[in-house]
């Protein structure tokens, strides 16, 4: 509130924005809480839990800090094969991503067995890379090919599912190309527990269905643009209330069966403040 760029702002007027600003989809735009006599706020979505770069107080940058911009600029010269921290590499692609140098070369070193987690929103991706990943990082849990629907299609997604045994969470959202060969592969895949399925035209209404039946560890489907008829709507809800899974739909408004926030399964949202 002490901006130059709030000065016409009352904190009551912040505050009422906050607590009313939604998404799209009607989530929370943001959060807020109580502590010590203050309020501290946040985005609920896409937030970056990156440490502070300076040392407390000053625009002294930290040792941490600059190791990591003298691996990011040198990154052919390291071999990060049996390096055992994830965060720092997750932070380095984060990094490099928002600075625009994440270029094939640069993720290729950065794929590494540490990786649990990993999110290619917003990189170029080719098969090649595909590749690279379930072979260079077979324990990964969590993969986001959001947005990468120009080279995901049913057989690259059937040869990540088949390659990457211990994937739980996936978000093939915008990947436009797949159909239900996809979902069909999804249901022999054991482990999957949340799964993104948003803007993908060419699967159909009766795949989802099966998925919902067929899939024993689901617990999180968003399905938020998807068309479904009124009777698939009904036993969708009965299923999904008999497995305790929760679904993203667009007008689903079933307590039991909608999360109290649509987007708290997409990626980099978290729960730890």
């Amino acid at each position: 509130m002490e901006l130059e760029i709030m000065k016409r702002d009352t904190e009551a007027e912040v505050l009422a924005l906050i607590e009313t600003s939604t998404s799209h989809r009607g989530a929370s735009r943001y959060e807020k809480k109580q502590e010590y006599g203050r309020t501290y706020v946040r985005a609920s979505f896409s937030r970056n839990l990156e440490k502070n770069p300076y040392h407390e107080g000053t625009k002294v940058h930290t040792l941490l800090d600059r190791c990591l911009q003298q691996v990011m600029s040198n990154l052919t010269a390291y071999d990060l094969e049996d390096f055992p921290d994830e965060h720092l590499i997750s932070m380095m692609i984060l990094r490099l991503k928002r600075e625009k140098k994440m270029n094939s070369t640069n993720l290729r070193q950065l794929l590494v067995p540490t990786l649990e987690h990993l999110d290619l929103y917003g990189i170029y991706v080719t098969e090649g890379i595909l590749k690279a990943v379930y072979t260079r990082c077979p324990d990964l849990r969590v993969l986001s090919l959001m947005g990468c629907g120009y080279v995901v299609t049913d057989n690259v997604a059937i040869l990540l599912l088949k390659k990457l045994p211990k994937l739980e969470s996936v978000n093939f959202s915008e990947c436009k190309h797949l159909t239900d060969r996809t979902v069909q592969a999804i249901c022999k895949h054991d482990n999957t527990k949340q799964l993104n399925l948003t803007f993908t035209p060419n699967i159909t209404e009766g795949a989802l269905m099966t998925m919902i039946d067929s899939c024993p560890h689901l617990n999180h489907l968003d399905i938020f643009d998807k068309r479904i008829s009124p009777e698939g709507r009904k036993l969708m809800v009965e299923s999904a209330r008999k497995k305790g899974l929760k679904i993203v739909l667009k007008g689903l408004s079933d307590k039991d069966i909608a999360p109290d926030n649509p987007c708290m399964m997409l990626p980099n949202f978290g729960k730890v403040w």
